[in-house]
């Protein structure tokens, strides 16, 4: 008898223990859930053959002429190579002056749009933003970030 109920309780803390087990694999806290947000460390504009690398350790000056400019984004991961989850329905390219109103920015793609620029003599420059919108979550996923806008 005494083997009976000794057996009986090993049974019961085996099964415990295997439940609560059970219990814990099926956590909604699972850390290890994927991130499908951008990876960028930085941003390559290009305007005509000038072309300038933006991050948050390089504030470099993009030469435009006055009037309208093409421009075209690559998003960069810290290899190098081109961000390919920045698409055209989930992100788009923001430009904007930080103060005044010499720069005025229409988006065409997530990665192009066009920049007019008003009001700058040949050798004047203004201070820019650029980020990149994610627009499903309304924020930022990369910058905004500072560079300057020049007429050479």
């Amino acid at each position: 008898m005494l083997a009976s109920v000794s057996f009986r309780r090993n049974s019961i803390i085996a099964l415990t223990l295997v439940a609560l087990g059970a219990f814990s694999a099926c956590s909604n806290d699972d850390p290890a859930e994927p991130d499908n947000e951008p990876e960028i460390a930085s941003l390559r504009l290009t305007v005509g053959s000038n072309s300038v690398t933006i991050s948050t350790t390089q504030s470099p000056t993009l030469d435009v002429a006055a009037g309208s400019n093409s421009v075209t984004a690559e998003w960069l991961k810290a290899d190098g190579t081109v961000e390919s989850r920045v698409t055209d329905a989930e992100f788009e390219l923001r430009i904007a002056q930080v103060t005044g109103t010499d720069l005025v920015w229409t988006a065409t793609s997530a990665r192009a749009g066009t920049l007019v620029v008003t009001g700058l003599a040949a050798g004047a420059s203004t201070a820019a933003r650029v980020s990149l919108f994610h627009k499903e979550e309304q924020h930022d996923d990369f910058g905004p970030l500072s560079f300057t806008v020049r007429v050479p």
